[in-house]
Formats: C-alpha cells, sequence, structure tokens
C-alpha cells in the first residue's frame, strides 16, 4: 500500500488496535511509519545513503548494475533500520513498478539520467535526481515536459542552493549592493587524461551492458567507468568536470541572478583536448556566456586547486587560452558589479568588496529576503513532497543552469563560437551546432 493510499484509509479508521509501539505513534521523536516517505535509490553514486539515515524516510529499494553495491547497499540500510525490508535491484523498471515506493533518489551516470527521470515521472515517482541534470539539452527538455506532466516534485543536486554563502551572495547581487552586476567568474576542477587502456574482461557480477545502455557499445576496462570518476570523463557518458561538477557554479550563477530567462547568449570559448587515449573531455578551458542583458558568465578551471588534476599541459598553455582570468578566482563563484564584488564558497566562505557587504547579510538588511537554508538540500525536497509545493532547485531551473554546460561544451567541440536563443532552446543559423543538441540511443533505449 503506497504512503498516500494508508493516509487515506486510515483517515477513515473508526476501530484502533488495543496497543501500538511507542514508534509508530511518533512517541520520542521519531516519525511513525505511516507518515515517512518511501524511498528508494538508483544507482548507487554519490550521496545515495542520505536516504537511509533521513528520519522521515525509509529506504524500501537500492538499485544497481554492479552486484557488489546492491548487496552492500542493502546490508548498509537493513543495519541502519534494524530490519530486512530493503530490497535489492538490477533493473530500475522492477523499482517504478512498486505501488509503495513514493520517491526515487537518481545517482547513475549522466547518460542514463533522462531515462530513469522521465520513467520515473511517468510511474508517478517524486525525484531527487543527482547533477547534472541531463546530458544533452534534448534529454534535459524532455525531463521537464515529464516532470511537469505527471506532477511530480522534483528536486536537483546542486545543493549550493541550500548554502548560505551562495545566498547571501545572491541577496547582495538582487539587492543591488554590488551596483551592477556585469561579470560573474566561475572556478572549476580541470579535466583528466588517460592513456590508452587493455581491453579486460567483465568482473562478474557486474552488468556491463546494462551500465552501458544507451551509450555506444565499448569494450571493458576498468578506467572507463569503475576508477573514481573514471566514466566522468569518456564524453559517451559525461561531459567531464565542466559538467558534472560545474553545474553546481553554473546554478549557482543562476540564482545569484535571480534564475532569470534572457533572449540570447553567445558563447566563446578556448580549450585544450587530450590528444590521445581514453578519455576525450576537456582538460584545460575559458568559456564565455555574453548575456543579452550585458553580464557576462566567465568559466575557467583553477590549476591551482587541489581538487583539480594534474593534466601535463605546461602553465604557460593554460595561460594562452585562460588570458586575463588566469588565476583571478579560486574555486568558487564570484559576483562582480560596478559597486562591489563578493566571492562565495562551501563551508559559509564569503569574501566581499567593500569588506562591509559581508556585515548587511549577517544582520539579516531586509532589502532582499533571506531564503530558508536553516534545513538541508534533501530535507527541503522531502518537506516539499509532503506539502507539494516547489523545492529549491525546480526542475526548469536544473534544466537551465544544466544547459549553460552543454552548450558550453558544444562551442569546445566545435572551436568556435556559437550564439543560443535560451527561448527556442537552438543554436542561430547553426546547423552543426543544432544537431549536437542530441545524441542517438543505442536499442532498444529511447525516450
Amino acid at each position: 500500500m503506497r504512503r498516500r493510499e494508508f493516509l487515506r484509509r486510515a483517515a477513515a479508521a473508526v476501530v484502533l488496535p488495543s496497543f501500538v509501539p511507542g514508534a509508530v505513534l511518533g512517541r520520542g521523536g521519531a516519525t511513525p511509519p505511516s507518515d515517512q516517505i518511501s524511498l528508494a535509490a538508483i544507482g548507487l553514486g554519490f550521496a545515495w545513503e542520505v536516504g537511509a539515515h533521513n528520519p522521515h524516510a525509509r529506504m524500501l529499494a537500492v538499485c544497481d548494475v554492479q552486484r557488489w553495491r546492491r548487496e552492500g547497499a542493502k546490508q548498509y540500510v537493513d543495519r541502519l533500520r534494524g530490519n530486512a525490508d530493503c530490497r535489492a535491484y538490477v533493473d530500475f523498471r522492477d523499482v517504478l513498478a512498486r505501488d509503495d515506493v513514493d520517491a526515487v533518489y537518481i545517482a547513475t551516470p549522466d547518460h542514463w539520467h533522462a531515462l530513469v527521470a522521465v520513467a520515473a515521472a511517468r510511474a508517478g515517482k517524486d525525484i531527487y535526481c543527482q547533477k547534472p541534470l541531463s546530458h544533452t539539452v534534448a534529454e534535459g527538455r524532455a525531463i521537464v515536459e515529464a516532470v511537469r506532466r505527471h506532477g511530480v516534485v522534483f528536486q536537483h543536486g546542486t545543493q549550493q542552493r541550500s548554502e548560505w554563502a551562495f545566498d547571501a551572495a545572491r541577496r547582495l547581487v538582487r539587492g543591488g549592493y554590488l551596483g551592477k552586476l556585469h561579470t560573474i567568474r566561475l572556478s572549476m576542477a580541470s579535466g583528466r587524461a588517460c592513456p590508452p587502456q587493455p581491453v579486460q574482461p567483465v568482473p562478474d557480477g557486474f552488468d556491463y551492458d546494462r551500465w552501458l545502455g544507451p551509450a555506444p557499445w565499448a569494450p571493458y576496462t576498468t578506467n572507463r567507468c569503475l576508477g573514481p570518476h573514471a566514466w566522468y570523463f569518456v564524453s559517451d557518458y559525461c561531459a567531464g568536470y565542466f559538467s558534472a561538477w560545474g553545474v553546481h557554479h553554473f546554478d549557482s550563477a543562476q540564482h545569484g541572478r535571480g534564475d532569470a530567462e534572457v533572449d540570447s547568449i553567445r558563447v566563446r570559448s578556448k580549450s585544450i583536448f587530450p590528444t590521445d587515449g581514453l578519455y576525450d573531455t576537456a582538460l584545460h578551458f575559458r568559456v564565455d556566456y555574453e548575456l543579452a542583458d550585458g553580464a557576462t558568465i566567465i568559466a575557467t578551471d583553477d590549476i591551482a586547486s587541489g581538487w583539480s588534476n594534474r593534466t601535463g599541459i605546461p602553465e604557460s598553455r593554460v595561460r594562452e587560452i585562460q588570458g586575463d582570468a588566469f588565476g583571478r578566482t579560486p574555486f568558487g563563484v564570484a559576483f562582480e558589479g560596478t559597486e562591489g564584488s563578493a566571492f562565495a564558497w562551501r563551508g559559509g566562505v564569503l569574501r566581499t568588496t567593500p569588506a562591509r557587504l559581508r556585515r548587511i547579510v549577517e544582520h539579516d538588511e531586509p532589502r532582499v529576503a533571506l531564503e530558508n537554508v536553516t534545513a538541508d538540500h534533501f530535507q527541503n525536497w522531502i518537506d516539499c513532497i509532503r506539502s507539494r509545493g516547489e523545492t529549491r532547485a525546480p526542475v526548469e531551473v536544473a534544466h537551465r543552469s544544466t544547459t549553460l554546460a552543454n552548450i558550453g561544451v558544444i562551442s569546445m567541440a566545435l572551436g568556435r563560437p556559437v550564439d543560443w536563443n535560451p527561448r527556442t532552446e537552438r543554436f542561430v543559423g547553426d546547423d552543426e551546432a543544432n544537431r549536437m543538441l542530441s545524441s542517438p540511443m543505442r536499442a532498444p533505449w529511447t525516450l
């Protein structure tokens, strides 16, 4: 019985059992099972276990194509909850067929996001989807339409929206304290290179063909899919750190601007790609987004950051492509206006020029309201499932932020500027670029 059906029937009941355990009634601070959200984790990637720890939710299912991961996850949840209620699956469609699952947490590789999210929406499941939303612009739009059509609650895993420093920067921008905003600088991790790899046997218990799914068939090698972040750097599955990690910063840029849509975006890029080997996404880059409202977003990788990889490319070559943006912004997001600037990073890092601007947001200056950042990003999703309200990172916002990354990747791949129309979601007069807005899916997978 689904949770909502349980609540409907319970409300109509007139007879109560003579004894009800205290945990069922919510005594001692416990949330009664009838009021918990029933969850499933599909793809046991980043932070899948957050739902297992949430007191307002119960994890009923875990799903992954790697046997050791799904069996280990089931054991983890069972130990945490003190029962054996969690079931392990290899096929996400079996999870979505369960009537007692209310919501799903999607942490698959990027090339699977659209297939799982669209199917989940059609099944009426509320969705938390890890970033980036999609692997292509067309897939992102398909997710938006499915979420809207089926009325499910959606949260994107861009949790910087739920951190004080980034929201404080938004307040300074939207309150006009920085003057007219002219530049947003995003600094993120460099790419990764990998030499040619030998073909290896598929490990026992790994459904490799299902892992590839809609992506083109390729021979198995560990560094393709099972090494730490390995698949991030193969363009069939991900667009590199520029998208897989950078979308956090693109989303913070959108949030700072107030999530306003613009009429046009001119994208200019310079980048360095691997010349051989397994990985084929950008190693170093500078991408400028010239917005119709006069502001420019500049995205670069920070080779000095501890988050970046050592690619072997000389610093002089990186300076050449990044120009005056090289080393200008440490890892994080900087908003620059005619009267001041604000730099935000995780853990409450906020640096402002002039310094007094920080005191304004610390003392709740009322010109722009503080968003509710007291609950974490995941809890915000749980709260919105209950209220049926809009989350902090709703699906259309997720699509816009991910689209910024995807059109930057297209400009880098083409090695030239492109002109983007956000309203039509097409490049202007550029058939070559428009063909890159989607990619074919390997049979039998299709949206």
